[in-house]
């Protein structure tokens, strides 16, 4: 890569990291509980729930996969 395309290439890549965050989702974990029950010895049940809130940005554009 001659000298040119690596410095646009590393000035795209600095835009991008510079505006990538401000569009994240932030994620708070609200509740996390865990239940367990032992029928007999052999056998364990546990039941984990993990409650969590998403904010998104009002302007995200939706990423496609």
């Amino acid at each position: 890569m001659d000298w040119f395309a690596r410095l646009c290439r590393n000035a795209g890549l600095m835009i991008h990291h510079t505006i990538e965050p401000l569009r994240k989702t932030k994620t708070t974990r609200v509740s996390h509980s865990t239940e367990e029950h032992q029928p007999d010895e052999r056998v364990t049940l546990r039941r984990t729930t993990i409650e969590e809130i998403e904010i998104h940005p009002p302007d995200a554009p939706e990423k496609r996969d």
